[in-house]
């Protein structure tokens, strides 16, 4: 695990490396044919300006940006999507590598004990065998047998050497049988490590994908906050508007297409959930011989319990997250409801929905910033759909909980007004 971490975290710098190097350029050039020649496909301002002497070619030019910008968008939202997926992938590897590993010491353990029964019970039957010799055993044979019952003690010195001979060959019995299960074990142990040596590869495997996919997502940004600065003031030029106002159109219409996808795939996950639900409580009502018919209900508690956060179920390992700064926590429940309760200002709420707040994201994600939907895809502290939608707040979404709770504000705020209204939709729907 920690050859693991190290690798990523050293891949990690060298992304966030390239990020600032990529980020000092213009985000916002001026109206000039002078420029350097824009990347592959994308417009020069000559060509804005080009396109501004009739309406036709205008109007053409805007739905080229348009276009450029909506590709930009999307395929940030699909690396952002398959950098969660893809950790969710190690997540498992990584589970199944360590359950093989505990196999593995458990099977050395039983092989172990087998093999010190092994040696305990070969000297407990040499011990008897020696004592059976010295008592007249097998090697005086018949004739001592029948001195001894010639003798005044004889009866008594039979009976006592056919319990020795009894226990000595019990001894020797129980030695073969533990030398067979040692081979056995050892043989089960050796299946493990063969296993767990496959595992390992495919772990190791989904943690370079895992990587190369965070740091595809952090270059992505980067290139997006470039190319999509210098589009939407291109935009803005061709329509007479202003920067400000075609950002914010566009941010708005993004907001609106992600809304409609987040809340289609939150229903079917619900409506899956709930199935699994129901599904898990009939079959253990029927294993508990629950026969009398009452109904059991699939209702959802109000407030459930915490939603576990090992990495078995899906949970990218938090020591594998970019940027992961030693020191800094990517999860801190506490931090992160008190950072929210300073926030609930800036967006005109008061204090008392905060209680709402808390509930809301208890039941979405325990407040933990790598918690991941294995259903629907949605990650982080406000469950974003898709996860890179986080990135309108901030780069470092995978990992900051600040940055994802400023955009679960914002989100709840345009759509729900309050987090208290965004509560009580999910306690109606479970979802929100």
């Amino acid at each position: 695990m920690d050859t693991f971490g190290t690798r990523f975290k050293v891949l990690g710098a060298a992304a966030v490396l390239a990020c600032t190097l990529v980020l000092p350029a213009a985000l916002a050039a001026p109206v000039s044919a002078d420029d350097s020649a824009p990347p592959s496909g994308f417009p020069s301002w000559q060509d804005v300006q080009t396109a501004k002497q009739d309406e036709a070619s205008k109007s053409a030019e805007v739905g080229r940006i348009n276009s450029l910008l909506d590709g930009l968008q999307t395929q940030a939202d699909q690396l952002g999507n398959a950098a969660v997926e893809a950790g969710g992938h190690y997540a498992v590897a990584k589970s199944d590598l360590d359950s093989a590993s505990a196999k593995v010491d458990l099977f050395a353990a039983q092989a172990q004990k087998a093999d010190a029964l092994v040696t305990q019970y070969k000297k407990e039957a040499g011990a008897l065998a020696a004592q059976s010799y010295k008592s007249g055993g097998s090697s005086i044979g018949l004739f001592a047998s029948l001195d001894a019952l010639g003798s005044k003690d004889g009866l008594q010195r039979l009976d006592v050497l056919g319990i020795v001979t009894d226990r000595a060959t019990t001894m020797y019995n129980k030695s073969t049988a533990a030398q067979g299960t040692a081979k056995a074990l050892a043989d089960q142990e050796q299946v493990a490590r063969a296993e767990r040596a496959r595992l390992a590869g495919d772990a190791e495997q989904k943690l370079n994908a895992a990587a190369g996919a965070q740091t595809a997502v952090e270059t992505q940004v980067a290139r997006q906050k470039q190319q999509s600065g210098v589009l939407v003031a291109q935009l803005a030029s061709l329509k007479d508007s202003t920067v400000a106002t075609e950002d914010q159109y566009r941010q708005g219409q993004t907001a609106l297409a992600a809304y409609a996808a987040a809340q289609e795939a939150k229903r079917l996950a619900a409506v899956e959930q709930a199935r699994q639900h129901a599904a898990a409580q009939q079959a253990a009502a029927q294993q508990a011989g629950a026969n009398s018919g009452a109904a059991v209900s699939a209702a959802a508690p109000a407030i459930p319990a915490p939603v576990s956060t090992d990495y078995g179920s899906g949970y990218i390992p938090v020591s594998v997250l970019l940027p992961n700064v030693p020191g800094n926590g990517v999860n801190d429940p506490a931090g992160a409801q008190a950072y929210a309760s300073s926030r609930l200002g800036a967006y005109g709420w008061g204090q008392d929905q905060l209680t709402c707040l808390v509930q809301l994201w208890i039941r979405e994600s325990s407040w933990q910033t790598n918690a991941t939907n294995r259903s629907s895809g949605a990650y982080g502290i406000a469950q974003a759909l898709l996860p890179s939608k986080y990135a309108e707040s901030g780069s470092d979404w995978l990992t900051n909980y600040r940055t994802q709770i400023n955009w679960g504000l914002g989100y709840i705020r345009d759509r729900y007004g309050s987090p208290c209204g965004a509560w009580a939709h999910e306690v109606a729907q479970n979802w929100y």
